[in-house]
């Protein structure tokens, strides 16, 4: 029976991990999708709870202006009647001056007889009638004039008394007037009161219906960020997690190798087909790569340099990564052996690497990132290992405090790199001069982070700076023309460090990234 070699073995390894990590992601993200789709059906139902509130809202208002117009008719009905009052006051106080002034003509006269039967000291007039039969004619012409005298004088009396009935019917009329004005003058007050109750009542309803609307403009927001959560874990169906660009995930370790970033060693292979870059600084201001794979298997990366014991640290976040490197000193060895990294570096891992006939000492040593991952000694792997970073959906907008950026400058110490925007990506300048690999590609990543950490002293020798790559401290995120100043965290050492703005995660523009350990002070942007 013909025996599969190695290299079949782990090639049908590959495929078999190719279709259970597109299973395994799939349904991850239809989870997703499904909870998303769940959390929309909520907001909707919560926006139509709050629509039934806010309509019960206006239905009160509508009844508190409907109290508010009756009570503003009962007002003015009052108000009418108070501005008619002093004209029928004034009518009636003319009508009792009149009538006073009628007194004084039967008075008069009253006085006048008066006066006149004093003066003439007549008996009464029954006795003059008793006598008038015994008087002569002349006589009885007296007793005449005498009764038309008392006839006058009764006149008089009657009149008084029919003046006096009347005012006092004015009086009764007039004390009406002041009882009317005083009870219209209460209706007036009550349906004010009413006005006013009413009315007071009117803010707080109002507040409640802007409360609720904000409420609902609020998960209106929350239903877009679903839908675009949605859109975004649509693509990620179809995309590789640790770059979201289109493809798929193969289940397998991360690969980092340490990568030689001196002029001698550049132009370097490989460096635009890893996930992500880290740049970090080792003796004398000079820096080197650590570039991560998991996505491609580019067949030559280099040039490959010794580790330093900043790099088990950084790479422990990645879910036990291989680590391709030259080697070390005894110090570091045993740091990075110890640690969760499985060391894949020459001594152990020969096979997969060569010295090139082009290029001089230490600047010559390449490695197969395929090579590498068929022998992988680590044990079969059943998911992906954490991604360095969140990305952003096609259709979603980046955070609300991105500014437009255009370059950002790092000065390393004796290496100095800048990064612009070009409209599609973050174009790399090294030393004053394009960066470029072994194929003439120039180095522009998707998003450029400076993450600005303290450099302490390496254990293995004085003169080698160790990067503390575990903490928090703040980082500029550059993605799509924009930057964002946020901070970086990293508190458990078996994942990689997340970004953020207030808590919030800072989701990158899919494509792959390049991530600068800079130190506070060392950096510019425009």
């Amino acid at each position: 029976m013909r025996q599969l070699s190695l290299t079949t073995i782990a090639t049908l390894t590959l495929v078999v991990a190719v279709f259970a990590s597109t299973a395994v992601g799939a349904q991850t993200f239809l989870e997703q999708i499904d909870e998303e789709e769940e959390s929309i059906v909520t907001f909707e139902s919560e926006i139509q709870n709050l629509e039934e509130l806010i309509s019960g809202y206006e239905d009160q208002l509508t009844d508190i202006a409907d109290l508010v117009a009756e009570t503003e008719t009962r007002i003015a009905i009052e108000e009418e009647i108070l501005s008619l009052l002093p004209i029928y006051t004034e009518l009636m106080a003319d009508n009792l001056i009149d009538h006073y002034v009628s007194l004084e003509e039967p008075t008069a006269v009253r006085h006048a007889m008066a006066i006149d039967a004093y003066v003439r000291n007549d008996e009464h007039i029954n006795a003059v009638l008793t006598q008038s039969i015994q008087l002569s004619e002349e006589a009885l012409e007296q007793i005449r004039a005498r009764l038309l005298y008392e006839s006058i004088i009764s006149d008089a009396n009657d009149q008084l008394l029919e003046i006096y009935d009347k005012l006092r019917q004015l009086g009764v009329e007039i004390d009406s007037l002041f009882e009317r004005e005083t009870q219209s003058i209460e209706r007036r007050t009550l349906a004010a009161e009413d006005r006013s109750e009413a009315m007071s009542v009117v803010p707080g309803i109002e507040e409640q219906i802007d409360s609720s609307q904000s409420t609902i403009n609020t998960i209106r927001g929350n239903i877009a960020k679903a839908e675009l959560e949605i859109d975004r874990l649509r693509e990620l169906l179809v995309a590789m997690r640790w770059t979201a660009l289109f493809g798929e995930d193969i289940i397998r370790p991360a690969l980092a190798f340490k990568i030689d970033n001196v002029s001698a060693a550049r132009p370097q292979s490989g460096i635009n087909q890893a996930d992500v870059v880290y740049e970090e600084i080792v003796e004398f201001g000079l820096t080197r790569l650590v570039a991560i794979f998991q996505t491609e298997s580019p067949s030559v990366v280099g040039p490959i340099r010794s580790a330093r014991t900043s790099d088990p640290i950084l790479l422990s976040g990645f879910d036990m990564p291989l680590f391709a490197y030259s080697g070390a000193n005894q110090i570091t060895l045993d740091i990075v052996r110890s640690s969760d990294v499985i060391s894949v570096n020459w001594d152990r891992a020969s096979s997969a690497y060569w010295q090139s006939s082009t290029r001089r000492a230490p600047h010559n040593l390449y490695a197969s990132a395929s090579q590498l991952w068929a022998l992988n000694p680590e044990p079969e792997r059943t998911e992906l290992p954490p991604a360095p970073f969140e990305f952003r959906g096609s259709e979603e907008p980046l955070h609300p405090s991105a500014v437009p950026a255009e370059r950002v400058s790092i000065d390393f110490g004796w290496t100095e790199v800048d990064y612009r925007w070009s409209g599609s990506g973050w174009t790399r300048r090294q030393g004053g001069s394009a960066h470029i690999d072994s194929n003439g590609v120039r180095v522009t990543p998707a998003n450029v982070i400076v993450q600005f950490v303290t450099y302490g002293t390496s254990p293995a020798a004085e003169t080698s700076p160790e990067a503390e790559t575990i903490g928090t401290g703040i980082a500029w995120m550059f993605t799509d023309g924009h930057l964002i100043i946020g901070e970086w965290e990293r508190t458990d050492p078996d994942l990689p460090a997340t970004y953020h703005f207030e808590e919030e995660i800072i989701r990158m523009t899919p494509g792959r990234t390049w991530v600068a350990l800079a130190e506070a002070g060392t950096a510019t942007w425009e």
